[in-house]
């Protein structure tokens, strides 16, 4: 397209302001992904965004390229994406049958929220941190008017291949007139790269939204550099298919279908460079977007007492009143461990893995205790046991609870939370003798794999796991988990070169999953200590801790009352196992031990993690975690660490980092609830350096029910609530309720 028919698109894109239109981004849920995984056009993004809490993972494909993606709007204004890309032009490596994988990550910014006036305004920065293969930034804007959505941008590197600009960023800086190439270690982020080349590209297009609801068109100007694919088969190892760019002028379609009020799939289908058909298919769920709740208790008239207080009962009496309130809780799904007569106070420790929210649990084990309560108890209180821990302690005044449940759910403001009172010898405690020693085990299907492998992108494994624990008494288990292969694709995964200069203590994973199909994943005793002082808590583990490692250590967490902050430390001495997962240990052994300190903070729902110590590899250095919690309870997030091992001593990657989330299956169970939780951590390289025993984390045991309790979570703060009472205007002091 010549520089003339350039500019008539730019007038066309972008007409005269001032028209009161209909603001799309007010109607985001309509935006769709393009090509590399992100809210955009078809093979260029634009300045739209998902709503807050957005995630879905997609596939999209035109020859010679295929992505498979995973997109989230982590902030209201930051949507990241992470991909991998497959070019079928090019071998995995010298000789290799596997056509070339890329990772990368995308980020975008929006700079400016959209009005009657001015545009979606966003800056984005495609695949940082990696290789640099399919590196690229743009700023870019988008405007609706009615049921059409323009946008126009400016694009560097990826989106820089067709020369309408000199870089206008080099008018700046020279040394951004130069785009060096990718290679190299990867996994650093080189500013001197961005808005870096000889070229300043535009690109930009059209959709619209068209009468027939969920149905959408697409039209795009696309500058993408192909340099490095002209001229080249479509498939390395195939001959006949040349690639071509036949225009730059890309058209699609795009069709939503609405699964649920939260989650939702795109379908999209369209032609790209003029001669390639392109599909991209994607599925979406809201990690804000809560469901309609399974469980609604019904209203309810509490018996009134008539039982005398508990020490004037005969023996017969006591254990009728005991047993009848463990045996109710039993039918409602909770393990009752204590029950507890303190003056006008009654309490009872409970476990329960039914409800993901604690007020639930809450709700029908009060409503217990009061039907069941004797004359002289004016106070209920529900206390929580995770593990032999105490995580969350509620209490209400029994005549709040009667006057509460008469209408309905228990309401959550009359409760107070965490208010420990010290027992006195005067009280009674009553145990469930039934309870310990208990023995439990399950069976699950359990998925283990290694992504983007020299030989093959994705070696699989099927187990069985096999799950066992005795319960010695309250805070004392053995746990076992042994793995039984049902099904693999392990027989080409028979070489990975490791490298970085540490032992390997991560890297041998290959020798781990292919010698040790099956075999024992864990065996130790935990033992958990809730000391007097309800803001101390430890846990203490010996045996095969992991499928790696075994040994022994602990872990000593303070937690002050408001849990807003909390101070941990653990200390671990570790031997490395053998590769087939039996009882026999390597050589390897070290000692290694974190000071932790977490802090909650104010915006968006976040939590940092930041730990300094000694790792497996007896590298020293620190661990950084920042993640966000999203109104479902999902939590998403990232970490690194930086130790003394650098670049070179680590290997490619640089350094190591994580990815991860935490989504409660609540969100996907229909007719009942349940409290478990599924996570996945991915890692773009298993690396040596800043690794640590996968122990599990008594802090976030310790959080777990505090997480879900909505009036325990600090308020978030906002740009607009620290400045809010900054002002030229006389306030007045009389608050007005709203």
């Amino acid at each position: 397209m010549n520089r003339q028919l350039l500019l008539l698109f730019c007038i066309f894109c972008f007409p005269v302001y001032g028209e009161n239109n209909q603001n799309l981004e007010n109607k985001s849920v309509d935006h769709s992904s393009y090509l590399y995984g992100g809210i955009g056009l078809i093979n260029v993004p634009n300045a739209r965004f998902s709503e807050d809490g957005d995630f879905k993972f997609g596939l999209s494909s035109e020859a010679p390229f295929s992505r498979m993606y995973a997109n989230m709007q982590f902030f209201p204004w930051m949507e990241a994406t992470l991909k991998y890309t497959e070019n079928s032009q090019i071998p995995y490596s010298a000789g290799s049958q596997q056509t070339w994988k890329d990772k990368g990550l995308d980020l975008k910014f929006r700079l400016l929220k959209e009005s009657d006036i001015l545009p979606n305004l966003a800056l984005g920065l495609l695949d940082i941190g990696g290789t640099g293969a399919y590196s690229a930034e743009y700023i870019v804007a988008s405007k609706s008017f009615n049921n059409l959505d323009l946008t126009i941008g400016l694009g560097w590197g990826l989106l820089g291949g067709v020369n309408h600009l000199n870089n206008i960023v080099g008018l700046i800086d020279d040394r951004r007139n130069i785009r060096r190439g990718g290679g190299g270690l990867g996994g650093k982020i080189d500013l001197d790269q961005f808005f870096s080349g000889e070229n300043t590209s535009i690109f930009g297009g059209i959709e619209y939204f068209t009468p027939i609801d969920n149905l959408s068109l697409k039209l795009e100007y696309d500058p993408t550099k192909y340099d490095r694919n002209f001229g080249k088969e479509l498939v390395f190892n195939e001959q006949g298919d040349i690639f071509e760019l036949d225009s730059r002028i890309n058209y699609a379609i795009n069709y939503r279908i609405n699964l649920s009020e939260r989650d939702r799939v795109d379908l999209s289908l369209g032609l790209v460079r003029g001669n390639t058909i392109y599909g991209n298919f994607s599925v979406h769920s809201n990690l804000n977007q809560l469901a309609k709740p399974k469980f609604e208790p019904y209203s309810e008239i509490i018996n009134v007492p008539s039982l005398e207080p508990y020490q004037a009962l005969n023996p017969g009496w006591k254990k009728y009143l005991t047993d009848t309130i463990i045996w109710q809780m039993g039918n409602v799904g909770f393990v009752t461990h204590n029950i507890i007569f303190k003056e006008d106070e009654l309490q009872v420790e409970i476990s329960q893995g039914r409800f993901q929210k604690p007020i639930n649990a809450i709700d029908l084990a009060s409503r217990i205790l009061g039907n069941n309560s004797p004359k002289n108890i004016k106070k209920i209180t529900i206390i929580n046991i995770d593990q032999g821990l105490e995580t969350l302690r509620a209490s209400v005044s029994r005549e709040d609870l009667v006057m509460s449940v008469s209408k309905g759910m228990l309401d959550e403001s009359l409760l107070t939370f965490n208010e420990a009172v010290e027992l006195e010898d005067s009280d009674v405690i009553v145990a469930n003798d039934d309870l310990y020693p208990n023995f439990f085990w399950q069976i699950k299907p359990h998925m283990l794999g290694t992504l983007q492998h020299q030989e093959r992108f994705y070696f699989w494994q099927l187990e069985a796991l096999i799950h066992t624990e005795y319960s010695f008494r309250k805070g004392l288990y053995l746990t076992t988990d042994v793995g039984i292969d049902i099904a693999n694709n392990y027989d080409e995964y028979t070489y990975h070169i490791p490298d970085g200069e540490l032992h390997h203590v991560r890297q041998d994973r290959r020798l781990y999953l292919t010698e040790g199909k099956s075999g024992l994943r864990r065996m130790a005793i935990d033992y958990l200590v809730d000391f007097n002082n309800q803001n101390l808590k430890a846990k203490m583990s010996f045996g095969y801790l992991e499928w790696m490692y075994g040994g022994l250590g602990g872990e000593v967490l303070y937690m002050p009352d408001h849990r807003r902050w909390a101070l941990g430390i653990d200390a671990y001495w570790v031997k490395q196992r053998e590769f087939d997962q039996s009882f026999s240990f390597r050589e390897y052994e070290t000692v290694t031990g974190f000071i932790s300190y977490y802090q909650d903070i104010p915006f968006y729902d976040m939590r940092l993690k930041v730990s300094a110590g000694k790792f497996l590899g007896k590298d020293t250095g620190m661990y950084f975690d920042l993640s966000r919690r999203f109104k479902t309870g999902a939590r998403v997030g990232g970490a690194f660490a930086l130790t003394n091992c650098d670049s070179a001593c680590v290997g490619e990657g640089s350094f190591n980092k994580w990815i991860y989330f935490e989504i409660p299956m609540d969100l996907y169970f229909t007719q009942s609830n349940t409290r478990g939780k599924a996570g996945y951590v991915w890692s773009p390289l298993t690396k040596d350096a800043g690794t640590k025993v996968e122990q599990g984390s008594l802090y976030n045991l310790m959080m777990n029910a505090t997480d879900e309790v909505d009036s325990l979570r600090q308020t978030s703060w906002s740009i607009r609530k620290i400045f809010g009472g900054f002002s030229t205007k006389k306030q007045s002091l009389t608050r007005q309720s709203e």
